[in-house]
């Protein structure tokens, strides 16, 4: 019998949100796999029946690395190299699960800094390059916070360096148009803010337009790829307003992402809703009648042309972005790049650990 995960399959592409290769043995193949610093903190920490680390071996591969890397550059400590190389280990491990993008975030205290972000995005591709020489690093799309200079780094990274990017922590069709006109690969609409994975009596009041919104911003994306193909169609030139897909994320029922599915180019989804999706049968589940209700409104916000004069101007996007949804869309932004930092922090504060421990093991 057909499974609700093989119902979402038919009709949206399915990607999975966690670095556990188990979970992608059992449910995958999988088109992308994405990930962010709460993902890789509840990799690293993860011990066996043993009590012992299950990654000890990347461990102790990525900080000696790290500390040679450490010395051919200026832009990043020992610990910051670290985390990422950690990151980029747990990507390539899960690559035999997938046949699209492995996806890895950016440090979320650079955000407000294009050129650290674009660097930090640069030595990412550089790491995946040192691990696995062999591995087309086309794949690799690098996960970014929308803040206007975060989306600024990814117009850089995709114009000019020919790497994929996805706008993450998107609450606004501010962010979205802006992502579409960095030409990023993805934009990535959070249905919760995100501290409902972290705060378990705390609910999203506002999940069921968050979910409105993510058919919305892929309408958007079809409009403007429209428009770009034929202008690209009238004058011959290639513009990569094309290509951006909606990737739904931060999902924590069921019930949400089937109203998402074929709303939505892609959604990004956790193990445990793997896991439910694939116990359900899709005959008889009650919720059959809400299957793609995501995409019942019409028209992506009524007012596209002014989103696309937004996004050439700083000052008034600023503005915009500020008064979106009341200030809730910065609000909740704001409020993902504190916990995504205090995760950074958690995983610098491991390294820091595990490399004094290593020496002192190693003086022994």
């Amino acid at each position: 019998m057909a499974s609700l995960l093989n119902q979402l399959r038919g009709l949206t592409t399915v990607d999975c949100d966690t670095f556990d290769a188990h979970v992608a043995r059992i449910y995958g193949p999988f088109a992308d796999c994405t990930s962010n610093q709460a993902i890789v903190l509840a990799e690293i920490t993860k011990v066996d029946t043993n009590g012992k680390l299950i990654y000890q071996s990347l461990i102790d591969e990525s900080i000696p690395i790290a500390h040679w890397m450490f010395g051919k550059q200026t832009d990043a400590t020992v610990e910051e190299l670290a985390a990422e190389l950690l990151a980029v280990g747990l990507a390539l491990r899960f690559l035999p699960h997938l046949n699209g993008f492995i996806h890895i975030q950016t440090n979320p205290k650079w955000c407000y800094s294009t050129e650290k972000t674009v660097k930090n995005a640069e030595r990412i591709i550089a790491h995946v390059k040192h691990l696995s020489p062999d591995f087309d690093t086309s794949r690799v799309c690098i996960k970014i916070p929308a803040t206007w200079e975060g989306l600024q780094a990814c117009r850089e990274l995709e114009y000019r360096h020919s790497i994929a990017t996805l706008a993450t922590i998107v609450f606004s069709m501010e962010q979205v148009a802006l992502a579409v006109d960095a030409g990023c690969r993805y934009v990535a609409p959070y249905v919760n803010e995100l501290r409902v994975h972290f705060d378990a009596t705390y609910t999203d009041a506002n999940k069921d337009r968050a979910a409105l919104f993510c058919g919305a911003a892929q309408r958007y994306c079809d409009e403007v790829a429209s428009s770009a193909l034929a202008a690209e169609a009238a004058h011959g030139f290639l513009s990569l307003q094309t290509r951006t897909q909606v990737m739904a994320a931060s999902l924590t029922s069921v019930e949400e992402v089937m109203r998402l599915a074929g709303a939505v180019k892609h959604i990004t989804v956790s193990p445990p809703l793997l896991t439910e999706l694939e116990a359900t049968p899709a005959a008889g589940w009650p919720g059959a009648g809400t299957v793609g209700a995501a995409a019942a409104i019409t028209g992506p916000n009524g007012d596209a042309v002014r989103l696309r004069e937004l996004v050439r101007d700083q000052s008034r996007w600023r503005l915009a972005f500020t008064r979106a949804e009341a200030g809730e869309s910065e609000r909740k932004l704001g409020q993902a790049i504190g916990i995504f930092c205090d995760m950074q922090d958690q995983i610098e504060r491991l390294v820091r650990r595990w490399d004094l421990t290593g020496k002192k093991s190693a003086s022994i």
